[in-house]
């Protein structure tokens, strides 16, 4: 349990925004139905009208194995007449004795967590001292049947913008045969009557904790990463949707999709799965691989934003996201807007595509957002994906790139693909500026290779840039890899069995299998360089910056 949980808190500033906000003693009342935990035995009833959506990777590597939040968020008085909003909510965090180990690599006992140390992992920001400064009030909560939690609250202050805002923590630990479950609970603080109320609810819901016998532990085809079988990865995935009411798993004719969504809509869904197919089709044709990718892609699909907010802890403006490190491809339906989520989509799959194609590995921004663009706004026709010139609704780029050449922003074409991730998220003018320079240039350099470029703007070396970019970069990566698996072999031969057995072995074999994680910066920034030596290197940028421009200009 590493990374903090940042809670979006922020202040109530118009009477409009208020008729949408709950008052911070209402939407407390107890559930009437049992959440099921089936592969942990036990149950409980959240209060009623709380949301209850799956938990990502980040938090599952905390322990995480529920999440629930209030559907509404609600209205916080505090320190007279100021007010802000928050969204109360609840994690179920499943803590396992620490296993013994003998050897001279045996690990350190842990020291046991206790209840600020919770806070503290699942908090946002805390202002200074108020945790190591909060009184801690224990007490047993009776559960029926023999068993009992110890419950232990407190009161901590986020520093919002300035502003100092209480929340009370109400943490129940349950020690069941084989683990504990912790119920970190949080809600508004601050006014006696409103804490006393909410209290009262959360020790009525933590009263209906039972015991039920355990359907199928969730570890028990060990362990499953996107390289395991597909017969592996689809148990695995049941397993994990039937841990979250109203959750479902699709799966796709090629099988090299497994769809996790709470959609109802199967209209939709329909067509998620037919351009999902039509979209990898695509990509393996411009983007051949040099051995078959084998790896299984899951796409997650919330029925709604809040849902989507919820699980993946996003803001407002973020459509989809594809995140490299649980490999997974997050979006939801917008109402009345699946349109959107269809180029969000592909995009966002092309990601998941090229992080399987240079082995776990990032491309240049104006290469992997240039072409999650270009792709994004292709059309269906029948099952195949065919060109479209732009994104439609507010996606569209070449307004943006239109105006930025009028207006004189554009950045330098030898700067903007040569921009590390941060600088080039950054080049501004406004946020979708580097995304319509890129995708200008993708546009360019496709539409070129294609035949659809007048030879006014286009040089038969442009075709080249991308092919010789992708193999230098892919044949980078992959020698790198080689050669960190082979130190790694090396050095795991030279131990003696107890140190193979031990913290060390342990230290090798992850290198051995994850040797993406390893690549040190300095070795990155060689395998950009010549790729881009290989590709851009070839032609005269200046000239390709003025060809580029009047077609963007004339032709766009």
């Amino acid at each position: 349990m590493q990374s903090k949980h940042h809670r979006k808190l922020f202040l109530a500033l118009t009477f409009l925004g208020l008729l949408f906000i709950g008052d911070s003693a209402s939407a407390q009342k107890p559930g009437r139905t049992y959440r099921n935990f089936p592969a942990y035995g036990f149950k409980f009833k959240p209060l009623r009208d709380w949301s209850d959506v799956p938990v990502n990777e980040r938090l599952k590597k905390r322990s995480v194995i529920g999440q629930f939040e209030a559907e509404r968020p609600l209205m916080v008085k505090y320190d007279g007449n100021n007010r802000a909003t928050y969204k109360p909510a609840l994690k179920v965090v499943r803590i396992m004795p620490e296993a013994a180990s003998t050897g001279s690599g045996a690990k350190k006992k842990k020291k046991e967590w206790s209840v600020k140390d919770f806070v503290d992992d699942l908090s946002g920001s805390l202002v200074p001292d108020s945790l190591e400064d909060a009184e801690v009030e224990t007490s047993i909560i009776k559960m029926g049947k023999g068993l009992q939690g110890t419950r232990e609250v407190l009161t901590v202050r986020l520093d919002t913008r300035g502003d100092e805002v209480p929340i009370v923590w109400d943490v129940t630990t349950i020690v069941l045969s084989d683990f504990k479950v912790v119920f970190a609970w949080d809600y508004p603080g601050g006014e006696k009557k409103v804490v006393k109320s909410w209290s009262s609810a959360v020790k009525k819901a933590m009263a209906t904790f039972r015991i039920v016998e355990i359907e199928e532990r969730m570890d028990s085809g060990g362990p499953v990463t996107s390289d395991s079988s597909y017969e592996v990865l689809l148990a695995h995935h049941k397993r994990d949707v039937a841990q979250t009411p109203g959750w479902d798993l699709i799966e796709t004719p090629s099988k090299q999709y497994l769809i996790k969504t709470n959609s109802e809509d199967r209209k939709d869904l329909k067509a998620v799965v037919a351009r999902l197919e039509a979209s990898r089709l695509l990509f393996e044709q411009d983007f051949p691989p040099s051995s078959p990718i084998l790896q299984i892609s899951i796409v997650r699909i919330c029925a709604t934003q809040e849902d989507f907010n919820t699980y993946g802890q996003t803001g407002g403006g973020v459509a989809g996201y594809f995140n490299p490190r649980s490999e997974e491809l997050v979006l939801y339906f917008p109402q009345g807007s699946a349109k959107m989520t269809m180029s969000v989509m592909t995009h966002e799959c092309f990601h998941q595509y090229c992080h399987f194609l240079f082995e776990r590995s990032a491309a240049h921004r104006w290469f992997d957002e240039g072409h999650g663009d270009y792709y994004g706004a292709w059309k269906m026709r029948g099952r195949k994906l065919v060109p479209n010139d732009d994104m439609d609704l507010g996606l569209a780029r070449t307004p943006e790139i239109k105006k930025m050449f009028r207006d004189g922003t554009v950045k330098p074409l030898s700067k903007h693909i040569r921009f590390n991730h941060p600088e080039w998220q950054g080049q501004g003018p406004s946020n979708v500026s580097c995304y319509a320079q890129s995708f200008s240039i993708i546009y360019f350099l496709r539409e070129g290779a294609r035949g659809q470029v007048k030879r006014s703007y286009w040089k038969k070396e442009y075709g080249q840039i991308i092919p010789n970019y992708i193999k230098t970069l892919n044949d980078g990566f992959r020698g790198a890899y080689a050669e960190i698996r082979e130190d790694a072999q090396n050095d795991l031969d030279d131990l003696d069995a107890d140190e193979a057995e031990g913290k060390e072995g342990d230290r090798l074999r992850e290198r051995l299998e994850n040797p993406w994680t390893y690549l040190g910066l300095k070795d990155k920034l060689e395998i950009w360089d010549a790729a881009m030596e290989a590709s851009w290197g070839l032609v005269d940028e200046d000239e390709f910056e003025e060809r580029w421009k009047k077609f963007v200009m004339k032709e766009m």
